[in-house]
């Protein structure tokens, strides 16, 4: 997924430009997806689809349905929804984290 919340920093350059991976848990017909993070936890607003870069697996993937961090009805409405919070790439002060390095 696109990081867009870069976009507006003067720094930008040694930033993260994409989030990720992630799993796609549903299409909307406004074109927008619910995506959930390799460990479960499900993203708390839909995504446009612009904000992402497709991966084409080999072989198909099968993921059990309990493997997902949310109820069916919260699901339900995401799915319901039109809104779009294209901002909202989730905590990038955590993602940085994993991209610091320290030089001696």
């Amino acid at each position: 997924m696109r990081n867009t919340r870069i976009e507006v920093m003067h720094n930008k350059k040694m930033k993260p430009h994409y989030l990720g991976p992630l799993v796609v848990i549903f299409h909307n017909y406004g074109g927008t997806y619910i995506l959930c993070k390799l460990d479960g936890s499900v993203l708390h607003h839909p995504v446009a689809a612009f904000c992402l870069v497709p991966y084409f697996a080999r072989e198909h993937i099968t993921v059990p349905s309990n493997a997902f961090d949310i109820n069916t009805s919260h699901l339900r409405e995401l799915e319901q929804t039109n809104l779009v919070n294209d901002n909202d790439t989730g905590n990038i002060a955590s993602e940085e984290e994993n991209y610091k390095y320290t030089f001696h």
